[in-house]
């Protein structure tokens, strides 16, 4: 199992995830984030330059895993919400 820390950055302010999740692979990594990015995206109250913002995903040795846009995730949901009808 892998230590991933979920770093949120938006333009040059980054706020650091002190804590970190143990999963299993870097696909449940990616699941986690994008359930994240999801979560702000949905929050009326966050109030950011989403085109600006992303998770940066490290692992227990502080490298980087992998990164996910909030634009890559909110136009993801728009396609999906386009067929639920």
């Amino acid at each position: 199992m892998t230590v991933y820390y979920f770093h949120f950055q938006s333009g040059r302010r980054l706020i650091i995830d002190p804590e970190g999740v143990e999963l299993q692979s870097t696909a449940d990594a990616l699941e986690v984030a994008a359930k994240l990015a999801t979560g702000l995206l949905d929050d009326r109250e966050m109030s950011c330059d989403w085109t600006r913002s992303a998770f940066r995903v490290e692992d227990q040795h502080q490298r980087r895993v992998f990164r996910l846009p909030m634009t890559a995730v909110r136009n993801r949901d728009n396609r999906s919400r386009a067929f639920v009808n």
